[in-house]
């Protein structure tokens, strides 16, 4: 509880006022004794402790009295989550704001989202409470502290709209402990408004025990959760899966797989009309829902043979999320799959050059090159649309080749070496070979199945990941990244290095025989390979599809819109907003993730799990709610002195019926007669 006026808090020592007064009375009187009374004091004794009593009570009350009326013109201000809650006022207060695509969630259409919802009552909390407090936004798709003048400014700023990104929970709140750290703050309250989406706060990512680990010997950072886990009722999202052009004898067509989220499971079916949009050519198509998940595949569409490459986006019915309601895609000639394996065992190379010139569509040419770690200055880097090392990490020169490498949007992947060694590139090093009990080796137990290298088949089925045995493992360190696949005990098996462009990945094993069964059990190493393969050819072709939040405004500064979703946007959120754009001769779409249509909310448990040894505050609400963080309640102790003074009234009014005192008559006895 904070006050507005807390200097009145001073004249506390007022509440002992009654008592004094109380005492002072007691000394204007003197106690003579006098025997004519004795039998008056022996009646009173009988009533001297309901008499004592009743006298407390109205000293209490008195004092309450007094107490109501400081503390109601101190104007105190009191969070409607926790009345009684105390605490000094912050010097500090940060604001982490998640602007992924499911923040946009309204209660119904037309109401403020849960993005609109958290701001508005983070800025009326600072306002009305007066705070004299710095206020720092972090937002989830720029990731940069920002010093704001006032707490308007929330509402007003390109930092707090809508986006179609997602967040990184776990890396916002390291930028606002390097920002507290850094800046020497002291007593610092940190905001996190989010809706607890466990895409988004990744909560068996490493890297919550590295925060609670730097917030243990800091003093005075406590944290408030304003979450909105509350699913949608009767919200549809679309994105399309797949896009493909396929020639026929006579023309082309478009083939799209689409898939359809619904926000609650049904076994009813229902009819949706879909709206397509192909290069500005505008038609609708019925699809039927049923169960949680619908896909579409193969859904035609009729090209001009000349049509070699174009854009297009699938559209519903404005719903409560009007982020999902549309998926961006572009098209084109597919371009060749060159890989490059830089292995130091002739036998890994072999293995991944099989799995990579193994051809996943028809039509497209698949070629490798196998080198030795001596030869990467050989590597054709322009032509390579991936990089699969296996050895000693590369340094110097080579390591720089690789960072442009992924900048111009390719994909690596590293596996480790024979013998480990001090190097380390991206963040990423290896520790030492560990070898498993011959009689209980380790089996995948965790993987993520919503996106990346394990996700579901495009009819749901799950990959079969978790017969995946480990023989031999080469624990990693890496200072940013995603666990993808963790074996028994948690230990990471495959991770993805979070880099600002381009795709890298880590294996902690090998697909040789000795060492684990990903060579055997071929269907997951053949999947998980070629999936770093097509985000990296993605790239080299004539059309590419990025993701929100994964290029910079700088790289889009000669980019077109070419449909009225990119035209509506400001330049400054281009990158961080779902559009469709022509660069050259190139057409790029940007897409919101996949993993945004994952409605999995994070446990209240596992939550707790990964604040442990914090101190924070959870705070539940809704969209378009009401409920007031912050509110001024100096009626509440104004009702308490009223009620005081009735009660004392009470108190002090005299007994009906007084003591009536009956003395004993003394007879004398009669005088003897003379």
């Amino acid at each position: 509880m904070t006050f507005l006026q807390p200097f009145i808090l001073f004249a506390l020592p007022l509440i002992a006022l009654p008592i004094l007064i109380h005492l002072i009375n007691q000394q204007r009187y003197k106690t003579i004794p006098w025997a004519a009374t004795m039998f008056l004091l022996q009646a009173k004794r009988m009533a001297k402790g309901m008499a004592r009593l009743k006298y407390i009570f109205i000293l209490i009350a008195r004092m309450l009295a007094v107490a109501g009326l400081l503390f109601a013109l101190s104007r105190p201000m009191a969070t409607g989550w926790s009345f009684f809650g105390g605490g000094s006022q912050p010097e500090t207060t940060i604001v982490i704001l998640d602007r992924s695509a499911s923040m946009e969630q309204q209660s119904t259409q037309g109401s403020p989202s849960k993005r609109l919802t958290s701001l508005q009552k983070v800025a009326d909390m600072v306002n009305t409470s007066g705070r004299n407090t710095e206020l720092i936004l972090i937002d989830s798709a720029t990731a940069k502290p920002l010093k704001l003048d006032s707490a308007e400014n929330l509402l007003d700023l390109p930092q707090t709209v809508a986006t179609a990104t997602a967040a990184d929970i776990p890396a916002l709140i390291e930028s606002a402990v390097e920002y507290i750290t850094v800046n020497q703050l002291g007593r610092t309250d940190v905001w996190i408004c989010s809706d607890l989406r466990n895409n988004d706060w990744s909560p068996s990512s490493g890297r919550w025990e590295a925060i609670r680990t730097q917030l243990a010997e800091r003093q005075g950072v406590r944290f408030y959760l304003l979450t909105y886990p509350t699913i949608p009722e009767n919200n549809l999202a679309i994105s399309v899966t797949k896009v493909e052009r396929v020639l026929t004898p006579t023309t082309s067509e478009l083939r799209l797989d689409m898939e359809v989220t619904r926000s609650k499971s049904s076994d009813d079916s229902i009819k949706v009309p879909v709206n397509l949009v192909i290069n500005g050519a505008r038609s609708t198509i019925d699809i039927e829902l049923t169960g949680a998940r619908t896909l579409i595949a193969g859904q035609a569409i009729p090209l001009d043979r000349e049509s070699t490459r174009g854009w297009g986006y699938v559209e519903l019915p404005r719903d409560q999320n009007i982020t999902d309601d549309v998926s961006h895609f572009v098209y084109s000639e597919p371009a060749a799959r060159q890989t490059t394996i830089v292995a130091e065992s002739s036998d890994i190379g072999s293995l991944i050059k099989l799995a990579m010139e193994t051809p996943s569509q028809r039509g497209v040419s698949f070629t490798t090159e196998v080198l030795r770690p001596s030869e990467a200055a050989a590597i054709d880097f322009n032509a390579s649309a991936c990089l699969i090392w296996q050895g000693p990490l590369p340094t110097g020169q080579t390591a720089q080749q690789i960072e442009s490498f992924l900048a111009m949007g390719r994909s690596v992947f590293f596996f480790p070496p024979d013998s480990p060694d001090d190097s380390s590139v991206l963040g990423l090093s290896w520790k030492q070979w560990e070898e498993t009990d011959a009689n209980a080796p380790l089996n995948i137990k965790n993987w993520k199945i919503e996106n990346d290298l394990f996700a579901n088949t495009q009819s749901n089925a799950p990959l079969p990941v978790g017969d995946i045995t480990a023989y031999r493992y080469c624990p990693y360190d890496v200072k940013s990244a995603v666990t993808l696949a963790s074996l028994d005990g948690n230990i990471p098996l495959v991770s993805r290095i979070t880099t600002n462009q381009g795709a890298a990945y880590a294996c902690a094993t090998l697909p040789r025989l000795a060492d684990s069964t990903l060579a055997r059990n071929g269907i997951v190493f053949y999947i998980m390979m070629h999936r770093v393969l097509d985000q990296g050819a993605a790239t080299l072709q004539a059309a590419r599809s990025l993701t929100c939040g994964t290029i910079t405004e700088d790289a889009m500064t000669n980019w077109k819109p070419v449909d009225t979703y990119a035209e509506a946007v400001m330049p400054s959120q281009r990158p961080y907003e779902a559009g469709l754009y022509q660069s050259d001769d190139r057409y790029v779409g940007l897409t919101r993730p996949s993993a945004e249509d994952d409605l999995s909310v994070v446990a209240k448990e596992t939550l707790d799990e990964s604040m442990s040894g914090l101190d924070f505050t959870l705070i539940d609400d809704q969209a378009g709610s009401n409920f007031a963080l912050a509110s001024e309640v100096w009626r509440f102790f104004l009702i308490i002195m009223v009620i005081a003074l009735v009660v004392e009234c009470i108190l002090c009014i005299p007994d009906k019926a007084p003591v009536s005192m009956q003395f004993p008559q003394v007879r004398t006895p009669e005088r003897p007669a003379v």
